[in-house]
């Protein structure tokens, strides 16, 4: 299993490469995976791999701490996911931004990347991207923003499932084919579809053997830390995060020429629409010429448009890529 050891630092990374394309430039998107779903032998995004090669660009997916053959995090670590103050979570995830920004490094050199490199944060991995050059935070979760959100529904917090048995319900729940109204009335709750009745919705995994979904995902994370950043009491810590990387005149001088995009699916869950609605109040409130993000929408994708369409999923990255490069 390939695996990067950070310099200094008693951290290794698990990672998968789709290899050298037969183009001597080309783009390499680095990906950082969400919750429960994770990037082993690429993981839920092993059908994009293939497919990044036929484009002639190359793809490194990358497995968070805690996910299989990276780095658990230390008991002391996972306190401050549980029980943390405000000022030990915001440094907690400012430690992690910087140890993906040295794998980054390393894998530079390693693998001997030309310059063209594009992160993407798929899902809750975009919170931990949000500190990396060229970004494209795809289908990010509104929880794990800073969000202030109106009640919804969301397995990971309901009460009345036993919770050993709520990342199994959210991996269940987050897969559906959401049937939402007019996504363009921000803020109207009514046009939102929380997934309650999932008889009525198409599930993107229901056709995969469960040996298969079993090898690209791990529930045990959830629990130990994942979860703890969908909640209110990390909002403050990934709220300050966001605005550091987006909004900050100081950060954006010394970033020089940054480029975030933010792409979403019409048929994926309710956060991923209310991190869309949050960035434009954002973007409204911070009125500067150039926005800090640029925000895109994918009709009929859903969550793992990834997995059910990965040319087309391929051709929206490209699309954001160009943008990034012009």
């Amino acid at each position: 299993m390939p695996t990067f050891a950070l310099a200094n630092e008693t951290l290794k990374f698990y990672y998968d490469d789709s290899g050298v394309p037969s183009t001597p430039s080309y783009t390499t998107y680095v990906v950082v995976h969400g919750l429960s779903y994770h990037g082993e032998l690429a993981g839920v995004f092993q059908r994009l791999l293939p497919v990044v090669n036929q484009h002639s660009h190359r793809m490194v997916t990358v497995n968070r701490r805690e996910y299989p053959n990276s780095t658990p995090y230390t008991q002391s670590e996972l306190d401050i996911f549980a029980r943390g103050s405000d000022e030990e979570r915001l440094q907690l995830l400012l430690n992690e931004g910087k140890y993906l920004n040295l794998l980054l490094d390393g894998l530079i050199q390693l693998l001997a990347l030309p310059p063209n490199i594009v992160i993407v944060g798929w899902s809750l991995g975009s919170i931990f991207t949000l500190s990396m050059l060229k970004t494209i935070l795809w289908e990010p979760p509104a929880h794990c923003l800073g969000m202030k959100l109106p009640p919804l529904y969301l397995p990971l917090l309901d009460d009345n499932i036993p919770f050993d048995v709520r990342p199994l319900r959210f991996m269940q729940w987050v897969a559906l084919h959401f049937q939402h109204g007019d996504l363009s009335l921000r803020h109207d709750i009514t046009q939102i579809d929380q997934g309650r009745n999932n008889l009525q919705r198409i599930n993107t995994f229901d056709s995969t053997p469960a040996e298969e979904l079993a090898k690209i995902t791990d529930i045990r994370p959830a629990t130990r830390c994942d979860n703890y950043l969908l909640l209110p009491s990390f909002s403050d810590a990934e709220r300050r995060i966001l605005h550091k990387a987006l909004f900050d005149p100081a950060t954006r001088l010394s970033w020089g020429d940054m480029d975030v995009w933010h792409l979403v699916g019409d048929r994926g869950p309710h956060s991923v629409h209310f991190s869309t609605w949050y960035f434009e109040d954002l973007l409204q409130l911070a009125g500067t010429p150039k926005p800090a993000i640029r925000l895109a929408v994918n009709p009929g994708a859903s969550h793992f448009h990834v997995w059910e369409d990965p040319e087309d999923a391929m051709k929206e990255l490209e699309l954001l890529t160009f943008t990034l490069s012009t």
